[in-house]
């Protein structure tokens, strides 16, 4: 090590004062020394203000890695996402919404037309026929309504 001059010696502090400045224990201080994130001048000492520096610096870093472990992690989550979607939807456990939608319009159309004679088959009565007949447009209209909520909740992600 090389020797201090009186005014360096003044700014420096000892790991113990810095691990407490720092929050850390001496150890891990002394580990930061090694690894070359905190200069060491003087057996036991440390620059108070290069320490710090050195200190923030390393946690800086510390945050990036952090950062790029979590960014990797949710891009591994959505990859694997949408692998189980893709087998969902391969083994017929999953299906769009477009194409229910489209199923439910078809089978709701046929059911309609096969109702729409349901009236004139049961009475000869005009305004009897036309009751019916309004039942089951009210029927087929509260079916439409009932599908439209469930296929919104659908959309919005719930069950």
């Amino acid at each position: 090590m090389t020797k201090t001059t009186p005014e360096k010696r003044a700014n420096l502090i000892t790991v113990d004062q810095a691990a407490a400045l720092l929050t850390i224990t001496p150890t891990y201080l002394r580990q930061l020394c090694r690894d070359g994130r905190i200069p060491r001048p003087a057996r036991g000492m440390v620059p108070l203000v290069a320490c710090v520096q050195g200190y923030i610096r390393w946690l800086k870093d510390e945050e990036r890695r952090t950062s790029k472990t979590a960014e990797a992690a949710a891009v591994h989550r959505a990859r694997a996402r949408e692998i189980e979607l893709r087998i969902a939807r391969e083994q017929g456990q999953l299906v769009e919404l477009a194409d229910a939608e489209a199923i439910f319009s078809d089978v709701m159309g046929t059911w309609r037309t096969e109702l729409a004679g349901l009236g004139a088959a049961v009475t000869r009565d005009l305004t009897i026929r036309q009751r019916i007949d309004d039942h089951i447009e009210g029927a087929v209209a509260r079916a439409r309504a009932k599908f439209s909520a469930e296929r919104n909740r659908l959309a919005k992600g719930k069950k």
